[in-house]
């Protein structure tokens, strides 16, 4: 199955928006990292990811944007997360994750900490 299909990349003001549209099992999650090596090879410093309809993601997803955050953060960029269900937000907390990456609660709050 090729995931990518299912992430829509688009840009806000300068800023690429990753929007999620499946759950980021194993084979999406190697598609996401994928993407966001991309947009790192192209040099892209700001990015958010709307993860609104995904009701799953898993350590390798959220692996790969912690480490793309990092990156971006080393050259003066940033990923920021965005729309997060409830149980996404727990994953994330437990994990760490969020003490990494910012959360925000829409994709427009996200844009605007930029």
């Amino acid at each position: 199955m090729d995931s990518t299909k299912l992430m829509k990349l688009r840009e806000e003001s300068g800023i690429k928006v990753i929007e999620i549209t499946t759950d980021l099992s194993s084979y999406a999650a190697s598609d996401l990292r994928k993407m966001l090596e991309g947009l790192l090879a192209e040099k892209v410093e700001k990015i958010v990811v709307n993860l609104s309809q995904v009701s799953h993601i898993n350590s390798t997803a959220v692996g790969a944007l912690v480490g793309v955050a990092k990156r971006l953060r080393q050259s003066g960029g940033d990923l920021k997360i965005c729309a997060l269900a409830d149980n996404l937000t727990r994953t994330f907390n437990l994990i760490g994750a969020s003490s990494v990456v910012e959360i925000y609660e829409s994709e427009n709050s996200a844009l605007a900490a930029f």
